[in-house]
């Protein structure tokens, strides 16, 4: 049952991965723990593992596809290994908090905070995207980001944006961010890395997907190999979701090229709504 359950969600990860350039992991680990009730820190360990495969499977389906700024992505990575290493750390040091009495229910302490860090985290994205959307704009899907309005030196140049000079301290902060969530929640960070390419960095949306998933597919590396020596990877449970994740990405990548910019982000919003309502209930069984 739980073979086929994780079927399931691998592929609709996959189909994700493909619309999007997200590695899924922002949802497959609440669903993890939720549905299947895989302890949280086996649950982020695993969904890194998840997240390498179905996003090296959507590097190679847009490999023709030349939208991939991997000049922003080798920028990012460098604050990116090293926030990956401070995420499973803080993760480990979770691990050992004990439980959390809720009303008669124990429930591990590392679940609770990690459950709500989640909620607040894609309350903020989906209700900044669905702002931007609703907005009644002449070019959609052309930004200039705010990290082109921070002037710290020195600076690097990247073609694949409207106002292309940025700093390059802002972008290796920016990569350490991404990195510590990846680590803490099993996520590759793109649920991130979307909207925060298309707002803060200024990069139009196919654009941002495929350079998303090139930085999740590397992130994701790392952690699976932080996360896999610290325990924290369940490799038969990785397997179907590897599965479906594969037969599934097929479909996203073509559902992406049929969509536009703004439309593709509406409907990202609306996944990261559903999973909220998803955290948000297992918060409340536990808490009432």
């Amino acid at each position: 049952m739980i073979f086929a359950e994780a079927l399931v969600m691998g592929g609709l990860v996959g189909i994700l991965t493909g619309l999007f350039g997200v590695g899924g992991g922002f949802l497959i680990t609440p669903l993890l723990n939720i549905v299947l009730h895989i302890p949280m820190p086996i649950a982020v360990g695993t969904s890194a593992m998840q997240i390498l495969g179905v996003s090296t499977a959507g590097l190679y389906c847009r490999r023709r596809e030349g939208t991939v700024d991997y000049k922003m992505a080798i920028m990012l990575f460098g604050g990116n290994l090293v926030g990956v290493r401070l995420g499973v750390r803080t993760l480990e040091r979770m691990k050992g908090l004990g439980d959390i009495p809720l009303n008669g229910n124990a429930l591990a302490a590392a679940d609770f905070y990690i459950l709500c860090i989640f909620f607040v985290m894609l309350g903020a994205i989906a209700a900044w995207i669905l702002y931007d959307t609703t907005r009644n704009t002449q070019r959609p899907d052309v930004h200039i980001g705010l990290f082109a309005h921070i002037h710290l030196p020195p600076y690097a140049s990247f073609g694949s944006l409207e106002e292309r000079r940025l700093s390059i301290p802002v972008m290796c902060y920016f990569g350490l961010a991404l990195g510590f969530m990846t680590g803490l929640l099993g996520i590759g960070g793109g649920v991130i890395l979307l909207p925060a390419l298309v707002y803060l960095v200024g990069m139009r949306t196919h654009c941002a997907t495929a350079t998303s998933l090139a930085l999740v597919w590397a992130s994701s590396f790392i952690a699976t190999i932080e996360q896999s020596l610290a325990g924290n990877a369940n490799l038969l449970l990785a397997i179907p979701l590897l599965m479906g994740g594969t037969l599934g990405i097929q479909l996203g990548v073509k559902l992406a090229s049929r969509l536009g910019g703004p439309k593709l982000r509406q409907y990202f919003s609306l996944v990261v709504i559903a999973t909220m309502v998803l955290v948000a209930a297992r918060i409340v069984s536990v808490a009432v």
